[in-house]
């Protein structure tokens, strides 16, 4: 019987227009955050660690030659909420599902990603959202799975009674290796065959 259900965020609940946030960004600043435009190793490196909690993402605004890094990062965590697509009927669901079930997400971000969400109000209706920044891997590393289930415990939960959705299917894998229930998210932001399967598993007739 499945008591929780866990998410995944980017292309599952929104989308990030990078396009749109870059051109604003450098209209500000006079600089392009987009790594293509840098052939730069270290900069990339940065913004990677980051999303492991390795690296403060401050330094990818030093390492952009940008002086004011706090201005340049608080106008940054701005406008990577503010473009974002969000896949209203996707939120729909979830907040139907809330009353029946308890809501995790376990999603690979940054902590400044995760602190303009969470400002945005984007994970109000999750119980706690488990992060590869704080878990210091990325969900395509098995390892980040086992502490997700030791997290789990803590709720009284066992994998065998958890639904994981992902969009990326080496994280569903993955997830299915350790024994979760699993749900492969791939048509952003249609719902249809999702919702019809999601219906499926729950063994229920409506949300």
């Amino acid at each position: 019987m499945i008591k929780a259900i866990i998410f995944d965020f980017g292309s599952v609940i929104y989308k990030t227009d990078w396009e749109s946030l870059n051109k604003e960004f450098k209209e500000k600043f006079k600089i392009s955050i987009r790594l293509t435009e840098h052939n730069d190793e270290e900069l990339l490196r940065i913004y990677r660690d980051s999303d492991i909690g390795k690296e403060d993402f401050k330094k990818f605004f030093q390492r952009l030659g940008l002086r004011d890094t706090n201005t340049a990062l608080r106008a940054y965590k701005k406008l990577y909420f503010k473009h974002k697509v969000l896949n209203k009927e996707m939120m729909q669901i979830i907040k139907k599902l809330k009353k029946e079930y308890l809501l995790f997400g376990f999603t690979d971000v940054k902590k400044d990603h995760y602190e303009s969400n969470r400002e945005g109000g984007l994970y109000k209706d999750f119980e706690k959202i488990f992060t590869s920044f704080e878990t210091g891997m990325l969900k395509a590393n098995i390892a980040a799975f086992d502490i997700l289930i030791k997290e789990l415990a803590h709720y009284q939960l066992t994998q065998e009674e958890c639904l994981f959705i992902d969009d990326h299917l080496p994280n569903i894998e993955n997830a299915r290796q350790r024994g979760f229930r699993i749900l492969h998210y791939s048509d952003f932001p249609n719902i249809s065959s999702f919702a019809s399967e999601l219906k499926k598993i729950l063994e229920i007739k409506e949300f």
